[in-house]
């Protein structure tokens, strides 16, 4: 075992994030969209709010951020600095850092040994001067987990207007071409790519 213990892992080997819990409401309303689209009527509120969910997920995707509130987890192999960046920014918050063994037994690691830092593209989990980092020599893949929070706020009065407007139309164009495409619309686009971060 000490000689696996010993091996070198590359740097950020297997980096993987998910979302675990998607954010509770939208940035913008079904209402709103209708109104910027000039759409009458109640009867497809209900689809143009899944319109507008699609266009939201999507352009967090093209950008690497978060709007609304909502908790991620970012899994990796080896705890490689004292400081360890969180994809989708901003970051809110760290619910928990853990190690995870091959029984599946999950250990916290202490809060109090690490905080979190908010300036710059992308937050980071950084440990306190002194402290030892999380180590974990009982599982060798995907051992360590960062459980946190990221978004502009809890509501869409947090997210920047220039997103929303993005967001409305997008969902616009799924909505009058009943089809969700892979990029941008060209007029997302401009809007949306001087907020990208291309480091995930």
């Amino acid at each position: 075992e000490q000689m696996i213990i010993n091996q070198p892992l590359p740097k950020k080997a297997n980096r993987n994030f998910i979302r675990i819990l998607d954010a509770s409401i939208e940035p913008v309303t079904a209402t709103e969209v209708k109104d910027f689209a000039r759409i009458d009527g109640s009867n497809e509120d209900a689809t143009i709010e899944l319109f507008i969910t699609a266009a939201r997920q999507a352009a967090e995707d093209f950008l690497g951020r978060a709007f609304i509130e909502q908790t991620w987890r970012l899994s990796f192999d080896w705890w490689e600095d004292y400081a360890i960046e969180l994809p989708r920014p901003p970051l809110i918050s760290i619910s928990s850092v853990t190690m995870i063994d091959d029984e599946g037994v999950i250990t916290v690691y202490d809060s109090a040994n690490y905080y979190i830092a908010t300036e710059g593209m992308a937050g980071r989990c950084v440990i306190k001067d002194g402290c030892v980092p999380p180590i974990n020599a009982d599982r060798f893949i995907t051992g360590y987990r960062i459980n946190y929070v990221a978004g502009y706020g809890s509501d869409g009065t947090y997210v920047p207007e220039v997103m929303k407007l993005a967001i409305k139309q997008w969902a616009v164009a799924i909505y009058e071409g009943r089809a969700m495409t892979g990029d941008p619309p060209p007029d997302v686009y401009s809007l949306l790519k001087q907020y990208r971060t291309i480091r995930y």
